[in-house]
């Protein structure tokens, strides 16, 4: 396996995706902080659900950002509805347990990466 075919880390990926998210303004620090507390509280549909339901959160941008993370748990095509997705993934509680905690963990650096950003102003 050459050095580019290589699987990236999944701290490499978090890593990345949380600056992302911060960075081209998909979330800031509140709604990085409010979508943190759904998914810590209610669990990874109702973060979805949640999403969908705010107006100034483009779902869109911050599930494609969230994409690469996303079929590393569960294999989802890209024009695969997130709905589905997300009910499949229900069906197995290690995954999704998994999957939790991968997004809380990206949610938690997207917030340390724009409290950064917002000091660095």
């Amino acid at each position: 396996m050459t050095r580019e075919n290589k699987p990236e880390n999944l701290e490499a990926l978090i890593s990345k995706i949380s600056f992302e998210i911060v960075n081209e303004g998909i979330l800031d620090e509140n709604e990085v902080n409010k979508l943190l507390g759904v998914l810590s509280n209610n669990g990874v549909y109702a973060m979805w659900v949640w999403t969908k339901s705010q107006k100034d959160i483009n779902e869109e941008n911050l599930f494609n950002k969230l994409y690469d993370l996303l079929k590393k748990i569960k294999e989802k095509e890209r024009n695969e509805d997130y709905e589905v997705y997300f009910q499949n993934i229900s069906k197995d509680i290690h995954k999704l347990l998994f999957l939790k905690q991968l997004l809380e963990k990206t949610l938690i650096y997207a917030r340390y990466h724009a409290k950064a950003l917002q000091d660095g102003e």
